[in-house]
């Protein structure tokens, strides 16, 4: 299963990115319409990067202009060069006949880009910047399936999906701060699982919050890692 997961995992990556040599253990992933995106713009290491080659990959970004740089791989690193550490685990739903609790008074329906846009800049904006949302959202909404749970006319949730191989990989799940607790999310899941039926089903969650907890309640199982490391203000780095 492992397998399966990494090749619809890179199917979605080149959707966006294109991946090229870098070094001997790097291998760079870049994406020229949203080049400020650090998920989109990493570098894939294999071994242990030596520490000239990370000074290259530093100097590389500021090249570019970017104030991020962000390894990852299927391992951990011995010298993660003072980047910030972190793991995203890929969960596989095992038993397809799993119950879960959802609201009847949800209906869902693909959103409007406009809709979409408006929910990342209500819960992400201060983080990341309305005009980052709102170009991020405009760059993956035509490439991937949106799904909305909606009350009334409000959008109350959204997650995307993309299906190739038999398989669906379902992520971006957001639910609105107003509407927690109200099984939006579980709804939302259980929703793309009608649609997919004969898919096998696969998320990712960061092994330290709390919706990998949710995740694993609910049937789905921890079957990769990959290990991240980060740096979003690389001036501080010498």
């Amino acid at each position: 299963m492992m397998i399966e997961t990494r090749l619809i995992e890179e199917k979605i990556g080149r959707l966006f990115s294109t991946k090229k040599p870098f070094s001997e253990h790097l291998l760079k992933w870049e994406d020229n319409l949203l080049p400020d995106k650090y998920d989109h713009n990493s570098f894939e290491y294999s071994g242990q990067p030596s520490k000239e080659e990370f000074q290259v990959a530093l100097n590389y970004q500021r090249e570019l202009g970017a104030n991020f740089i962000k390894l990852e791989g299927d391992e951990p690193l011995a010298d993660s060069f003072g980047l910030e550490a972190g793991i995203t685990a890929t969960m596989v739903l095992t038993d397809s006949d799993t119950k879960w609790k959802t609201n009847d008074a949800l209906i869902f329906k693909t959103p409007p880009i406009s809709e979409l846009q408006e929910l990342e800049v209500k819960h992400y904006g201060s983080v990341y910047g309305e005009d980052f949302c709102i170009r991020n959202m405009a760059r993956l909404y035509d490439q991937l399936e949106y799904h909305g749970a909606y009350l009334g006319n409000k959008l109350v949730g959204v997650c995307h999906s993309y299906t190739a191989d038999k398989m669906t990989c379902i992520d971006g799940l957001l639910v609105d701060d107003d509407y927690r607790k109200q099984y939006v999310g579980t709804s939302l899941i259980s929703h793309i699982r009608e649609m997919h039926p004969n898919a096998a089903l696969i998320l990712h969650a960061e092994l330290d919050d709390t919706p990998k907890d949710m995740y694993l309640k609910m049937g789905f199982e921890i079957v990769d890692k990959l290990y991240e490391y980060s740096c979003q203000d690389i001036s501080r780095i010498e």
